[in-house]
């Protein structure tokens, strides 16, 4: 089967193969590959990012990567909660819940 034949892959103009969301939904965890559409981690801190619903992600075992990047981004939340900016206070304890959601069910390789 070829990669257009399916909807877990999206071809781009430059011919690059690049998994869906959907696709690493079902896939449970994050491969650390920094995946354009990674529902796992916001690699690439795009304010408008949704993270993977928690009954989605499996227990797994990852990338040490993977879990460094969800200790960092929990941390980073986590510093912004302290501030007590209200503007984006929902926004931040979100992330923090879903980054620790990761560090639960994610164990290293």
């Amino acid at each position: 089967m070829h990669a257009q034949d399916t909807d877990d892959w999206i071809v781009t103009e430059e011919g690059l193969y690049v998994a869906t969301r959907g696709f690493l939904i079902r896939r449970g965890y994050c491969c650390a590959s920094r995946c354009r559409n990674c529902p796992y981690i916001n690699w690439r801190e795009n304010p408008e990012w949704e993270p993977v619903p928690e009954t989605e992600v499996q227990h797994a075992r990852v990338a040490s990567r993977s879990l460094a990047a969800a200790r960092f981004l929990l941390k980073q939340h986590e510093e912004a909660l302290q501030h007590n900016n209200p503007t984006n206070h929902d926004y931040h304890q979100r992330m923090a819940q879903h980054y620790r959601a990761l560090l639960t069910h994610w164990k290293e390789r």
